[in-house]
């Protein structure tokens, strides 16, 4: 049977999995949750707490690096997120570490300050590609769902302030890297290094292929746009970019 990729749509870090799962040409089905509800299925998996989480024949893949390990190995080896060069490799997984651990839980406690005090919006966004029961729950118990989520993420003012200020140092560092007129962070060609940040960079930039599981740049609210815009602007954010325009598919 194809591989059974468990997700919260929009996650980020969910669309960083499907994003290697769809370049290695690997076939599969998602089950998408929405937040708080995806606990249960990913429990019935045999998975960790988060997503994403891949059910295979070979057993419970956990986390979204693993995952875009699992099907970088079984792709086109030109094609290959992470270079079989050592020294390539390594700096490859180092900027995909400090992306996973700095830009991914930044940009989720920022996208989510921004989106859940308006609880019209959020609940109609969150309705793309889960199961309708879910949902309808989503919108009878949203108060009770809207505190657990900006009490688990620390999404208060306080918190969303300082994941801007560290979104906007990050994205000077990769800004000041991609200097030296390189078109990819790590060697000539599209690497896991590059993957991660367009994918974990989605919330705050909302690039046109991230529109699918999240909501369009014209949708976005209007507390929004100042870092957006922003952002969008910088070498980083159009490398980002560029990289959703060229590379996804």
């Amino acid at each position: 049977m194809d591989p059974r990729l468990i997700t919260i749509p929009f996650s980020h870090f969910c669309e960083k999995a499907r994003w290697a799962l769809d370049r290695a040409g690997v076939r599969y089905t998602e089950e998408g949750h929405l937040p708080v509800f995806h606990a249960r299925a990913v429990r019935r998996a045999g998975g960790a707490r988060q997503v994403p989480v891949l059910v295979t024949d070979e057993g419970v893949i956990n986390d979204s690096t693993q995952i875009v390990a699992w099907a970088d190995a079984r792709g086109d080896a030109a094609r290959r997120l992470f270079p079989e060069d050592p020294a390539l490799r390594a700096d490859v997984s180092r900027w995909e570490d400090r992306f996973d651990e700095e830009l991914g839980p930044h940009a989720r406690r920022w996208g989510y300050g921004k989106i859940l005090p308006d609880r019209a919006f959020t609940t109609a966004q969150m309705r793309k590609n889960v199961p309708a029961w879910e949902h309808a729950a989503l919108r009878l118990s949203y108060p009770i769902a809207a505190s657990l989520l900006r009490r688990g993420l620390k999404a208060t003012d306080a918190g969303v302030a300082r994941s801007e200020a560290k979104l906007r140092a990050l994205f000077d560092e990769v800004s000041a890297t991609l200097g030296d007129g390189r078109r990819y962070l790590a060697g000539d060609r599209l690497t896991a290094a590059d993957v991660a940040f367009a994918s974990l960079a989605g919330p705050v930039l909302l690039p046109d292929g991230y529109a699918a599981w999240l909501f369009s740049y014209d949708e976005a609210p209007r507390t929004m746009r100042p870092l957006v815009d922003a952002l969008r602007v910088t070498p980083a954010g159009r490398h980002a970019l560029r990289v959703y325009a060229e590379e996804r598919r």
